[in-house]
């Protein structure tokens, strides 16, 4: 079986070898453009360095806030990025869950984001996207049935990344 991490380590090999480097580094994701068209009383882009599976919402995803994303933004166009996991989150305004957006990505050379959903549309280059899903819910995790916690996206992301992301 050839993992979602191997497929983007052999794309980075091959845009390597066709000499696409960025001072000689693979090439780092930028955030080519994200227009957003509704209202969201929270948006925002986060670095995730860990997890706090104690946590739900924003709190669960550790790393920092971009700067360059909020709830005002409208329009932005070529955001760098560092070479990290993201999470991009926008929390519908009024508030109704199924109005939110969730976007998990990190770097891959030779790839593309192109996502619309709820309002906002982005586009990232050198990137993929990753699973934001209930099926990576650790069942032995002690807040499994605490509905905050086991329909937060976030924290859904969390228990991904900590148990196929975890260095």
């Amino acid at each position: 079986m050839i993992t979602r991490g191997a497929v983007c380590l052999n794309r980075a090999r091959t845009v390597l070898r066709r000499g696409a480097l960025d001072h000689g580094r693979y090439l780092l994701p930028k955030i080519r453009a994200i227009t957003v068209s509704s209202p969201f009383k929270y948006l925002w882009l986060k670095t995730v360095k860990g997890v706090d599976l104690t946590q739900h919402c924003a709190r669960c995803l550790v790393g920092a806030y971009s700067k360059e994303v909020s709830n005002t933004t409208e329009r932005a166009e070529n955001i760098p990025l560092e070479d990290s996991v993201y999470y991009l989150c926008g929390v519908a305004l009024p508030y109704n869950w199924h109005r939110n957006y969730h976007l998990a990505f990190r770097p891959c050379p030779g790839s593309a984001i192109d996502f619309e959903s709820n309002g906002i549309h982005v586009v990232i280059e050198d990137a993929e996207r990753l699973p934001v899903s209930a099926e990576y819910i650790d069942p032995d995790d002690p807040h499994v049935n605490a509905k905050a916690y086991s329909t937060c996206r976030n924290w859904q992301f969390a228990h991904y990344y900590a148990k196929h992301l975890m260095r």
